[in-house]
């Protein structure tokens, strides 16, 4: 009587799911690195066209106001470049959050494939 062909092995589908993750997980990577850099590229560009803004507006209505305000614009400013980051690490999170799900799935996925795999040859070596 011929051997029944077994159906795709546990340690097959593992091994799919484990590479789904390691791809998702690589493309997170990729997606957070772009996203940052976009976020702090348009906080920049914000912050200076607020920084023109700013002066502008001051020249116009009274030159001797910047010389004046020194105390407290200066300040303002520094707040004001600090905000796009703050913005940026606040949007990262979400991405952080994904990857280590991501990560800790690709661990366990990874323990359990090499159980399978242990299972696999013993019982290979068990039969032969």
């Amino acid at each position: 009587m011929p051997k029944k062909k077994a159906g795709p092995s546990k340690a097959l589908g593992i091994k799919r799911q484990l590479q789904a993750t390691s791809r998702e997980l690589s493309h997170l990577y990729k997606l957070q690195w772009m996203y940052s850099k976009r976020m702090l590229k348009l906080g920049m560009v914000a912050w200076i066209l607020g920084l023109a803004t700013f002066f502008f507006a001051i020249i116009v209505i009274n030159a001797q106001l910047l010389t004046q305000t020194f105390n407290i614009w200066i300040p303002l400013l520094i707040i004001a470049l600090a905000a796009p980051v703050i913005i940026t690490v606040i949007m990262i999170r979400k991405f952080v959050r994904k990857i280590r799900y991501l990560e800790r799935l690709r661990h366990g996925l990874l323990t359990e494939y090499e159980r399978a795999i242990l299972k696999r040859v013993e019982k290979m070596i068990t039969e032969g």
